[in-house]
């Protein structure tokens, strides 16, 4: 009730159905794959794949053999998507579930498309992906408030500075790539 304590009511659209059941279908894959990345179940290969010679593994078993080696990292994953997915279940905590999971879903479906992983993890990712994307757009007017419009600029005085400190950081950038890639193409 705080709209109608500040004299503002401001018109919001109702909540649409479809945003319950993506949200409601993304925690469930999401609790699906972090039990079975904390469990130890996810990024496990044959031993007999470890005595095969690196050029002959697969994109997937690549991936697979490289994210095996820390479990600690399958479980921080697994946390992350457990903790998005229970954000989820609630409307009022959904944008920041799906603000918390929208990074680890990108990753995800990079993985999923440059190392070839199986057709289901992809499109499970994808889906997942779509739908923080569908409840993140939902709020894109508060969002692009937060992030950039109500966020203060360098002072007018100040200004010439801190684009100079900018554009010299980008020609630093650029030119030490320059000077590696110079040195490399040496050897």
């Amino acid at each position: 009730m705080a709209e109608a304590d500040s004299g503002e009511a401001e018109f919001r659209a109702p909540y649409p159905k479809y945003l319950d059941w993506l949200r409601y279908l993304s925690a469930f894959l999401l609790f699906m794959y972090a039990s079975s990345k904390m469990l130890g179940r996810q990024f496990s290969l044959p031993p007999e794949i470890a005595l095969r010679p690196v050029g002959s593994l697969s994109g997937y078993q690549l991936a697979w053999f490289y994210y095996a080696h820390s479990h600690a990292y399958a479980v921080i994953l697994g946390l992350v998507q457990l903790g998005g997915g229970a954000l989820l279940l609630f409307r009022k905590s959904a944008l920041l579930g799906a603000a918390l999971t929208l990074p680890v879903m990108t990753n995800i479906v990079m993985i999923n498309v440059f190392f070839h992983i199986a057709w289901g993890a992809m499109g499970t990712s994808v889906f997942i992906f779509a739908s923080m994307l569908a409840i993140l757009w939902r709020s894109r007017h508060a969002l692009v408030g937060v992030f950039w419009t109500d966020q203060a600029g360098e002072p007018t005085k100040v200004r010439r500075y801190h684009r100079t400190i900018a554009a010299l950081v980008v020609l630093l950038v650029v030119t030490l790539m320059g000077v590696g890639s110079w040195i490399s193409a040496r050897r």
